[in-house]
C-alpha cells in the first residue's frame, strides 16, 4: 500500500508540477488577460517527451486563466487521467488531502520562486526542473524547508495552483 501511495503522490504532483511549469513559461499577457500560448515548437516536444503530461499543455493552450480556472483545469485533468483509470478515487482523494502532496507542493512553489531569475533566462525542459528541484530537496535548506512544512505544528497556508 505505500507503495501504491507514494507512485499516486509522484503522479499527482508531477501534474501539478508540470501545471505550474507551462505557466511559468508559456502565460502571456493578452488584452489585459493571462493566455497560456504554447509554441508549436514547444507543444511537440511535450507531446513526444511527456506523454502523460502532454493532454494538459494540450488542455490549456490557449486558454485565458485565472488561478481558479488553472486549478480546475489541472484537478479535472487528475480525475481524468489518474482518478479511476490509474488509481482508486479514494487514494487520489487522500493524497490531494495529504500533508505530505501539500508539503511537496508547497516546497515546489517556494523553490521555483527563489530560483525564478535562474529559470528564467532560457526554457528548460520539465524533466531539467524535476531535477533540479530534486537535488535542491536533498540540499541542507531543502531538507530543513521540508521537514518544517511535515511538522504538524508548522504554520503553512492553503496551496493554491
Amino acid at each position: 500500500m505505500q507503495k501504491k501511495f507514494k507512485q499516486a503522490l509522484k503522479d499527482i504532483t508531477d501534474i501539478c508540477k508540470f501545471e505550474h511549469w507551462l505557466r511559468f513559461y508559456f502565460l502571456q499577457e493578452t488584452d489585459q488577460q493571462l493566455q497560456l500560448v504554447i509554441p508549436e515548437k514547444a507543444l511537440e516536444h511535450i507531446n513526444q517527451n511527456y506523454e502523460r503530461l502532454s493532454g494538459l499543455a494540450r488542455e490549456m493552450n490557449q486558454h485565458f486563466l485565472t488561478p481558479e480556472i488553472s486549478q480546475k483545469m489541472m484537478i479535472e485533468y487528475i480525475g481524468k487521467t489518474l482518478d479511476g483509470p490509474v488509481y482508486d478515487h479514494d487514494l487520489v482523494n487522500s493524497i490531494l488531502n495529504s500533508k505530505t502532496f501539500e508539503a511537496e507542493i508547497t516546497a515546489f512553489h517556494i523553490w521555483s520562486d527563489v530560483h525564478a531569475d535562474q529559470l528564467e533566462h532560457e526554457v528548460k525542459d520539465f524533466q531539467e526542473w524535476m531535477q533540479l528541484f530534486e537535488a535542491w530537496k536533498r540540499t541542507e535548506k531543502g531538507q530543513n524547508l521540508l521537514q518544517s512544512l511535515q511538522t504538524p505544528s508548522s504554520n503553512t497556508t492553503e496551496t493554491t495552483q
